[in-house]
């Protein structure tokens, strides 16, 4: 523990403790003899079945109703006398940033920036204007206000380019919160085609009208992150990961991953770092190029979805927050271990199983059956058993017939279409690791 001798000083409430990243935060302060509430807007969370966690809150879904679930988590504050509050996931780290004021004013320190400096890591209308001046490389960016301003630009961009919404997460006038990723169909390779994609986005999506999304060149590579708390602008304890395997097998969310190190990606990161004026956990995400650059993809201003490789790789980020909420400078371990790998999304293993396969690469089959004998499941805990043995039943109750599906289709159809399956290039879509 801290100095304070008295554990209940340092109660935390935890939310978003049902995802990979809030059990981890969970796990990590209850090991210190933190108390912890799993906070969450599912029953029976898996914070909320770990052995680290004292108590457990359900409450609103903060993108489905902000207000409510910020009501109920000031009345939660109020009568816990929680020493801090720690949002996780994207959604309710913009709901907590906004209104962070009135969590405050419960006498609970709220671990996340202003929303005024949170924003320009939220906004990456705002983030890549800002890296403008800086020496990083960053792929040509343009955010136009209107559709019309597309029909302008488009014969002037080099392509493909991809069309992506300004936020993981954009309001709409009544204050919802509605998520947006990058897929297949977000891509263009000329103008008429980028018109038409932007076309279609807005058409389906009234509340982007407000918020036009951005048009940014695709750049090819391997995603790879410089991640880690800052204070003042300053990485105090960092580390670096890259993604082995992806669902979608182009680009997108990890499903195998292990750490790294490379100097020039964390000089990059800690410029990022600085313009910013960052004080938090902050991942910064890059496109590794085959020309061997690394060009600057996303900034996320908050835990990151595969922080639990961080914490088994030596950098306790959850813990080193908390102290840095009770004032203390976060420290960097001597060294980090980049030999652990984590196998993170059995299910999206398995959809990256089917993907190859459908493709025509029958030994995908051996590389995803290896996975089981060098990497870790990143729920699996012997000394806390219980989450390990619910998470894979939620997945099966809530994804199995899905992915069922997709895998018998893709072994009916598997190597039938191989040819002009190769002739498809390859997209990484920049999506966040959540």
């Amino acid at each position: 523990m801290m100095p304070d001798s008295d554990p209940d000083a340092y109660r935390t409430l935890v939310l978003d403790a049902d995802s990979q990243a809030g059990l981890c935060v969970v796990r990590s302060l209850g090991k210190r003899g933190v108390p912890v509430t799993a906070a969450s807007d599912t029953d029976r969370s898996l914070g909320a079945l770990s052995r680290y966690s004292e108590s457990a809150v359900t409450h609103h879904p903060p993108a489905e109703a902000p207000d409510a679930f910020v009501d109920q988590l000031v009345d939660v504050l109020a009568a816990g006398d929680y020493f801090a509050v720690i949002p996780v996931n994207d959604a309710t780290t913009k709901v907590v940033a906004q209104r962070k004021a009135r969590l405050e004013a419960t006498g609970t320190t709220v671990g996340v920036p202003d929303w005024d400096r949170a924003k320009l890591a939220y906004d990456k209308a705002q983030t890549f204007e800002l890296a403008e001046s800086l020496s990083v490389p960053t792929p040509a960016t343009h955010a136009p206000d209107s559709l019309a301003d597309v029909e302008r630009l488009a014969d002037d961009l080099a392509y493909p380019v991809v069309v992506k919404s300004r936020s993981k997460y954009v309001d709409d006038p009544a204050g919802r919160l509605h998520l947006h990723r990058v897929g297949d169909d977000s891509y263009a390779d000329g103008p008429g085609e980028l018109v038409a994609t932007y076309r279609d986005v807005l058409a389906r999506n009234d509340h982007l009208d407000a918020v036009p999304p951005l048009v940014q060149a695709y750049v090819p590579g391997e995603t790879t992150t410089t991640v880690g708390v800052a204070e003042d602008g300053e990485f105090r304890a960092w580390f670096q990961e890259r993604r082995l395997r992806t669902t979608p097998h182009s680009g997108g969310n990890s499903t195998v991953i292990t750490g790294m190190r490379d100097t020039r990606m964390r000089d990059h990161a800690a410029e990022v770092v600085d313009a910013l004026e960052w004080t938090g956990p902050i991942q910064v995400e890059f496109m590794h190029t085959p020309d061997d650059e690394y060009y600057l993809i996303e900034v996320n201003g908050r835990y990151w979805g595969s922080v639990p490789l961080a914490v088994d790789s030596g950098v306790d980020v959850p813990w080193l927050h908390l102290c840095q909420l009770d004032g203390h400078t976060p420290t960097n371990p001597p060294v980090y271990r980049d030999d652990v790998i984590h196998q993170r999304l059995l299910y999206g293993d398995i959809k990256w199983l089917a993907e190859r396969l459908s493709d025509g690469h029958p030994l995908a089959a051996a590389r995803f059956l290896a996975a089981f004998g060098y990497a870790r499941p990143v729920f699996l805990r012997s000394e806390d058993p219980l989450p390990s043995a619910v998470a894979p039943l939620q997945w099966f109750g809530q994804r199995a017939q899905k992915v069922y599906e997709e895998v018998r289709e893709a072994l009916v159809s598997g190597g039938e279409d191989e040819s002009e399956a190769r002739e498809e290039p390859e997209r990484v879509a920049t999506v966040s690791d959540d």
